[in-house]
């Protein structure tokens, strides 16, 4: 499969996480993030080789210091830390061109999803599957472990405080074996719109105002319909104006006052209200005391504190907390 320049980054930026993804993108310029972010809303099929081989091109070109793409050695720095860590990941970037890296355990399950991971576990057993997730970062292994089948959560758990070692031919022969049969399901798979709609909306949402509004405008004159429906997957500081009271205030309960403050420093006068009316009549003279007095910013820091706010939003959203969605607020018991 031949690929050009800006499908591998959109295959690269595909396998990533979400505020890795949006960290390399911001990288670029606009019109090239136009581009990235079409063709990862046209890609029809991401097969496990395929991503591998992007990873390895990138590793390698940033071994070489090659222009393999605008700052590669940085881009790939950021891949490898956030697949290995970042101690494995300077033993990997120090080593000449011509070493081959000593393999880790199920490092090859990084470039899947947690479907993907769960379904090649799913016939395991609990021992096995406790033996993998341990192998894998937390990130990956808790997706992976909420896809198995509920019964099995607790004894996977349980097994993995328990772990003994095991040998490291054993453990490959495992990998290989996972490794199978992922490719045999994504063999010429297509990702799902949805999907990709998603990690695009994801990616949007922690990347600034005016960068999001320039991307969904390049979005909408190819696809109008594509555009509106990653919006309507969008969360973005403006939108606090529909979340409901209830949740405001347990949003701003974990904030602290000068984040918040400076996050309203841009938004509009009934945003900045709803925001103060939800806080005791003390924090919200407080709040609004320092918004007053703040002299100018650079609005990378006001979009970066709006950025906290969202993000403690949407993780008290996933935990069941509030909701984000006015409509929804009735339905919180």
């Amino acid at each position: 499969m031949i690929l050009t320049g800006t499908q591998k980054v959109a295959v690269l930026l595909l396998s990533l996480d979400t505020e890795t993804a949006a960290s390399i993108l911001s990288g670029f310029s606009e019109d090239e993030i136009g581009g990235i972010t079409r063709e990862m809303l046209q890609m029809q099929a991401l097969e496990h080789e395929v991503i591998q081989e992007v990873h390895k091109e990138f590793i390698d070109a940033a071994r070489a210091n090659e222009d393999f793409i605008q700052d590669a050695r940085v881009v790939a720095e950021q891949l490898i830390n956030s697949a290995v860590g970042e101690e494995r990941g300077r033993e990997m970037l120090g080593q000449s061109k011509g070493t081959v890296p000593r393999r880790k355990p199920f490092e090859t399950l990084l470039g899947a999803d947690a479907d993907q991971i769960a379904a090649a576990l799913s016939s395991e057993h609990p021992q096995t599957i406790a033996q993998v997730l341990s192998h894998l970062d937390p990130q990956h292994a808790g997706a992976a472990l909420s896809r198995l089948p509920e019964e099995l959560h607790s004894d996977v758990v349980l097994r993995m405080t328990h772990l003994e070692s095991a040998s490291g031919e054993m453990l490959e022969r495992l990998d290989d074996i996972l490794l199978s049969r992922i490719k045999a399901d994504t063999q010429g798979g297509a990702v799902p719109e949805e999907s990709r709609n998603r990690l695009v909306a994801e990616i949007l949402n922690v990347v600034g105002k005016s960068l999001r509004k320039k991307t969904l405008q390049e979005i909408e004159k190819e696809d109008p319909e594509k555009a509106k429906e990653i919006e309507g997957l969008m969360f973005v500081f403006e939108d606090f104006m529909t979340v409901g009271d209830t949740s405001i205030r347990k949003v701003v309960m974990e904030v602290d006052n000068d984040t918040l403050a400076l996050a309203l420093k841009t938004a509009g006068d009934e945003l900045k209200e709803k925001f103060l009316k939800n806080l005791s009549k003390r924090a919200a003279a407080m709040v609004a005391e320092t918004l007053e007095d703040l002299g100018p910013k650079p609005l990378s820091e006001v979009e970066g504190a709006q950025r906290e706010i969202m993000n403690t939003a949407r993780a008290l959203d996933e935990q069941g907390e509030i909701a984000l969605r006015a409509s929804e607020e009735e339905q919180l018991v």
